[in-house]
């Protein structure tokens, strides 16, 4: 039982640094003045995707 909950730890951070890099990068792209706020902006779309369950399916 405690393997699957550190497998299900693992995942959500392993998701978490994948959804900062990236944010990371898209930010860095040029043309955007507001480089924090479009880091914001991607980094919540693709954070809060995964918490969808329609997703998982």
């Amino acid at each position: 039982m405690a393997d699957v909950i550190l497998l299900v730890l693992l995942a959500g951070v392993l998701y978490f640094l994948l959804c900062l890099l990236i944010a990371f990068v898209r930010a860095l792209l040029p043309g955007k003045q507001c480089r924090r706020s479009h880091f914001k902006d991607t980094f919540w779309t693709f954070f809060l995707e995964i918490l969808n369950p329609l997703n998982w399916l």
